[in-house]
């Protein structure tokens, strides 16, 4: 393939399509060693192997881009719109075993989530593949996808993430007003599962969720008729690079968003 410096997303939807490809079968050839490896060691080698093939997928597929990665940052032919990417979310669930594990790509034109052309992320468990191209939709395996109905705080059922910062002081008031609470481990699966219907809502205020954990899964949650606020800001942009943490709250509707924020903001 001749280098590809053009911004057309349905073409990086397939670029993307064919890294997340890569990835999973280079995560699948190092799993059978994590039984004889501590998980810390485990972790590393899996998050190495994934990013090596993303690297060399796109080497391959002749991008030429700026490669945004949790695992490192990586200038791909000439450079031009990035690409940002986590090629593991999930690592310690994958390297125990468990699901959620996800790979979450997407490309944007101007280095910012508002400016997204394509994003994917692929079930590394069972290959399901949700993807976003702007103003066409959200697709799970090819077919449309849409938020559930709208629900109440009470009644809706809720994922968070309090793992090593929890905040408590401001996650009480939630814990004391929702019913249902779930907890995976992958951002971008709980993000995604709005999308589909699954969840009504994803809450994490620790302040350290990354860009390249969640940009890819809000363009998918936004494209699927769902709703977010970044750092307390509702459809706040932000800069994709490695070091961009925030606040995230995302729902299926503005109602919930809304209820959301007022339960979790600062006493």
């Amino acid at each position: 393939m001749g280098e590809i410096k053009g911004v057309d997303s349905s073409s990086w939807l397939k670029i993307l399509r064919e890294a997340s490809e890569a990835i999973c079968f280079a995560v699948a050839e190092v799993q059978p060693r994590g039984a004889e490896l501590e998980t810390r060691d485990y972790k590393h080698i899996l998050d190495e192997a994934a990013q090596n093939a993303l690297v060399d997928a796109l080497s391959d597929q002749g991008v030429s881009a700026q490669l945004i990665s949790e695992e490192g940052n990586v200038l791909i032919g000439g450079g031009g719109p990035t690409v940002i990417a986590d090629p593991v979310d999930g690592t310690t669930n994958l390297a125990r075993g468990l699901h959620h594990a996800v790979t979450c790509l997407s490309a944007s034109g101007n280095g910012l989530e508002s400016g997204t052309l394509a994003a994917l992320v692929r079930d590394i468990y069972t290959g399901d593949v949700y993807a976003a191209e702007p103003g066409k939709g959200a697709k799970l395996n090819g077919c449309p996808i849409r938020v559930a109905s709208p629900r109440q705080a009470r009644s809706a059922l809720v994922s968070m993430d309090i793992s090593k910062t929890p905040k408590l002081d401001r996650v009480t008031p939630l814990l004391n007003a929702c019913r249902y609470i779930r907890m995976f481990g992958s951002s971008a699966s709980e993000l995604t599962l709005i999308a589909s219907g699954g969840f009504d809502a994803h809450v994490d205020i620790r302040g350290t969720v990354r860009a390249t954990d969640v940009a890819a899964a809000l363009t998918i949650l936004n494209e699927a008729g769902g709703v977010y606020a970044v750092n307390s800001t509702i459809g706040g942009d932000f800069t994709l690079t490695k070091e961009t943490t925030m606040e995230l709250v995302a729902a299926s509707n503005g109602s919930l968003l809304d209820e959301l924020l007022a339960l979790t903001k600062c006493p």
